[in-house]
């Protein structure tokens, strides 16, 4: 018996042509399939209903929406690993230091973000002591390690004047903090598509406009300052004997350096502190770590570590909301900046912690690091400058700060001067995210309170 698969028998046993849709004898696809029944992944033919279960349409290929899932238009269900959840930016009404909430919703990136940071960091360390290498042969070949007549002090001065007093060595020093720029940038960078520019301001970019309309108030206020400063000292010796050297490495690395620091301590620590809603405590485990590496690295100012450490841990507890969370994040950091320069005299701490204190207000006002970076590095600049052209590094005194109170109140008012100053010239400098649908559904809902009624009770105000 001949076998044609293309044919098909009658009950009178004539042949008959097969019918369309109708499996084929030998094949099998499973149960029998009814004629004209679209085959699977097929649209159904014009004028014919679906059958039960069937969609309108084509099935979904692989990677397209699934049966059962929100149309879109409709917000996503929650993800059953929030924790690895990229960074939906930002929420909405939210100041620099807290554009990142909630990051509660994603911890194992916020380590992820801690393990880049402190990469970036060691990894600035390393590029500093290969700079400084030169300086220490020459330390080295110069000095006799069995001269009895050197005494401790001389030792640590030629030390200094030749590793860091030298063109080289302020480069290396500065070159150091200028590796948290990229280190912040990348560590932020972790939280998903824009976060990285997040690390700088509000809107998600580095602000250019910002920064020369800073420069045109802060620059002559600091002139003004640090020149009346200077001439109070009386350690220094005014002489003209420049170190050109010095002076083309204090202006072309010493900006960097300032904003480096900025990127660290007014952007990295703060966001890492604020991002965080729902546990209070988190905070000071933030700061527990660069808390007691600035104990190791100077230990002399081991107090002030500690009480960083304190205010990061307190203050969530006792300053809520936008402007509180500016203010406690603003002590913190501000004492470890102070306590990381390890100055002997205690007023001139209090007055580089005023200066990290003023950054951190500046940088709540404007939205982003712009301002605060422009005054840090007019700060230093100024500073250094002026020594480079007597032929003095200014690692070789520290003359950063004066060590009297009445040095103490000139930089307190300068300070605010320098706030007013950036307060009144910009007045619509954006000082907050615009916001995403996508992060406000990462909120955790919340209750409204008796002063936060309304559709945008979150947006006036937010949690901790």
């Amino acid at each position: 018996m001949t076998d044609q698969p293309s044919q098909s028998w009658n009950q009178h046993g004539s042949q008959q042509p097969p019918q369309e849709g109708r499996p084929q004898y030998g094949q099998y696809y499973g149960a029998p399939q009814v004629a004209s029944t679209p085959q699977y992944g097929q649209q159904p033919q014009y004028g014919q209903q679906p059958q039960y279960g069937q969609q309108l349409y084509a099935q979904p290929q692989y990677g397209q929406q699934q049966h059962g899932q929100q149309p879109l238009g409709f917000p996503p269900a929650s993800p059953t690993k929030p924790a690895l959840l990229p960074a939906a930016l930002p929420m909405s009404g939210r100041p620099f230091a807290m554009a990142f909430q909630p990051l509660e919703r994603r911890v194992g990136r916020w380590f992820i973000a801690w393990a880049i940071a402190i990469g970036f960091f060691f990894g600035g360390q390393i590029l500093s002591l290969v700079l400084l290498l030169p300086g220490m042969a020459d330390f080295l070949a110069t000095v006799d390690p069995t001269d009895l007549s050197l005494d401790q002090q001389e030792i640590t001065n030629r030390l200094i004047e030749t590793v860091i007093g030298t063109p080289l060595g302020m480069a290396a020093v500065n070159m150091a903090w200028a590796a948290m720029i990229p280190g912040a940038i990348v560590a932020m960078a972790a939280f998903g598509m824009r976060a990285a520019g997040f690390a700088s301001s509000v809107i998600g970019r580095w602000r250019w406009s910002v920064v020369a309309r800073s420069a045109f108030v802060i620059l002559p206020i600091f002139a003004i300052y640090i020149g009346l400063s200077l001439s109070m000292d009386r350690s220094i010796e005014w002489q003209w004997n420049p170190s050109w050297g010095l002076v083309i490495a204090v202006l072309l690395t010493t900006p960097l350096q300032s904003a480096g620091e900025e990127f660290t301590f007014r952007g990295l620590l703060p966001q890492l502190m604020g991002g965080w809603q729902l546990h209070r405590y988190v905070p000071a485990l933030v700061m527990l770590f660069p808390s007691l590496l600035v104990v190791v690295l100077q230990p002399a100012t081991w107090w002030l570590s500690m009480l960083a450490l304190v205010a990061a841990a307190v203050g969530p507890w006792v300053l809520t909301g936008r402007f509180g969370n500016a203010v406690w994040t603003g002590v913190a950091t501000g004492l470890l900046f102070g306590a990381m320069h390890a100055h002997p005299s205690i007023a001139a701490t209090l007055q580089l912690s005023l200066v990290g204190f003023a950054c951190s207000m500046l940088t709540y006002r404007t939205g982003g690091l712009e301002a605060a970076s422009v005054l840090h590095a007019a700060n230093n600049v100024f500073i250094m400058v002026p020594l480079a052209l007597t032929g003095t590094s200014a690692f070789s005194g520290q003359p950063v700060a004066g060590e009297d109170w009445i040095s103490t109140a000139i930089t307190a008012a300068a300070l605010g001067l320098a706030y007013a100053a950036v307060h009144f010239t910009m007045p619509k400098v954006q000082r907050f995210t615009d916001g995403s649908a996508a992060a406000d559904m990462l909120a955790p809902p919340q209750q409204p309170g008796p002063q936060q009624q309304g559709p945008h009770a979150e947006t006036t105000t937010p949690a901790p």
